[in-house]
């Protein structure tokens, strides 16, 4: 392609058909038909132009200014806290778990303190833990809501022991509460589940 007049070319890449001597005389006619592939050159030359590289500039920038508003726009949306499905209960008034707990990590202590681990008196030990957790907890816990105390009590010794639970339960409603005590001779892990109730 020729130059224009101000010295900057119309293009990067340039391109030059080669014609055979048989047809330079039909290249004053006009073609109907496109030159074959074989007598096609592409070269591209590394002529660049100021106002070229300016454009391409423009151009990026604006692409990272694009890009940085959708990237601000997706940090901007949290979801502060997760919307219960249509069917999932929706209760007037949560549990407070953190009451809850705060009641464990008072009362076992004060119960638990001295006291040395005998397998004979651990089962009486063990009603006495729940249903006294269970008078605390109640007020506390909102209307309609249940509540199950599960306490386990162990003898310490040189063993490592897990307590597992698992439960089918409405994460959008229910709740529960843990906590382990131990001193010399014993162990005691108390979980407190609250369900709530339609």
């Amino acid at each position: 392609m020729a130059s224009k007049t101000s010295g900057k070319r119309a293009s990067v890449a340039s391109v030059r058909i080669n014609l055979e001597p048989s047809e330079r005389s039909l290249q004053k006619m006009p073609m109907k038909s496109k030159p074959s592939l074989s007598n096609l050159s592409i070269s591209n030359q590394g002529s660049w132009s100021i106002s070229g590289l300016l454009a391409v500039q423009r151009i990026t920038k604006n692409l990272k200014e694009r890009r940085a508003q959708k990237v601000a726009l997706l940090k901007k949306i949290e979801i502060v806290e997760p919307q219960p499905p249509s069917f999932a209960s929706r209760p007037p008034e949560k549990v407070q778990v953190s009451a809850i707990r705060q009641i464990l990590e008072d009362y076992l202590p004060l119960r638990l303190g001295r006291t040395i681990y005998d397998p004979k008196k651990v089962p009486l030990l063990v009603k006495e833990i729940s249903e006294e957790i269970k008078s605390q907890v109640k007020k506390v816990l909102p209307a309609r809501y249940k509540m199950l105390c599960v306490a386990t009590v162990g003898e310490r010794g040189q063993e490592d022991i897990k307590v597992v639970s698992r439960c089918l339960w409405d994460p959008h409603a229910d709740n529960y509460a843990a906590h382990v005590y131990q001193n010399d001779s014993l162990y005691c892990v108390v979980s407190v589940y609250t369900v709530f109730c339609e």
